[in-house]
């Protein structure tokens, strides 16, 4: 009874995520897709086919925990951003002063990005604008946040790991910054915030700045292959992983073959 409740609420939840966030933008690109199968990208984006395999329920429970936690970091965010305000009244908070000893930090969080050169939009989780004491103008950087399991947290992390770049989580990263870069006019640093849901651990990967030039030939490559139709089955491209089949919303409208 508990579980059917539960997801009866996550279906409810999605849908109202999907109406405030893509309901009459349909045509763009998500900015989370960077690195995916351009396949899902044509039917999502250019077709605008019905999704023919909703996630399971385990699935869907999975991706809330994610959606819970950044929500928990960015209110966490919006907090500090309070304090501050009140610190700028004249009202004392020792969190700020153990916090902010060197400079001013305001974050903003879930903001839209569009970048309409390729048709893509999608949400940055944060960015952090850092004012020194010596400076007036801020220091631009973005943090986007992922969840992980202890496996891919160690192959990462773990001793021994050798830092692997996660291409997708690179260029979708990427393609935020691409684009605030555009608008701030300059961006300091781009990094993934890896939290560990087994033990709560956090740790942060630095994404180097080259994928935005990596981010910018991607969507374009993606604009000109879309523009001559359905893109064939290449293996690194379409799918860009073999398990992303498994799991994509669009697996029996695409009907992928069994080797690819």
């Amino acid at each position: 009874m508990f579980e059917d409740i539960y997801q009866e609420y996550l279906v409810h939840k999605n849908e109202e995520n999907r109406k405030e966030r893509y309901e009459g933008n349909e045509s763009w690109y998500h900015a989370s897709g960077a690195g995916f199968c351009s396949r899902k990208l044509y039917y999502e984006s250019v077709e605008k086919a019905e999704p023919t395999n909703p996630p399971n329920k385990k699935s869907m429970r999975v991706m809330r925990v994610g959606t819970i936690l950044h929500q928990d970091i960015q209110d966490a965010l919006i907090y500090y951003n309070n304090i501050l305000y009140s610190k700028e009244n004249n009202n004392d908070n020792m969190l700020l002063e153990s916090i902010a000893v060197e400079s001013v930090k305001k974050f903003d969080t879930e903001g839209e990005i569009r970048l309409p050169e390729f048709r893509v939009r999608g949400f940055f989780d944060v960015l952090l604008q850092d004012f020194s004491a010596s400076s007036t103008e801020g220091i631009n950087r973005l943090y986007d946040i992922k969840t992980s399991s202890s496996w891919g947290f160690k192959q990462k992390f773990g001793r021994g790991s050798t830092q692997y770049e996660n291409r997708n989580h690179y260029l979708q990263v990427a393609t935020y910054g691409l684009a605030l870069k555009e608008k701030l006019g300059s961006l300091e640093s781009m990094s993934i915030l890896y939290y560990n849901k087994d033990n709560s651990d956090i740790k942060e990967q630095i994404v180097p700045n080259e994928y935005l030039d990596k981010a910018r030939r991607y969507w374009h490559s993606i604009n000109e292959e879309h523009s001559r139709g359905l893109p064939g089955f290449v293996h690194g491209v379409s799918p860009a992983y073999k398990w992303c089949c498994n799991y994509c919303q669009f697996k029996d409208h695409c009907n992928p073959p069994s080797v690819i």
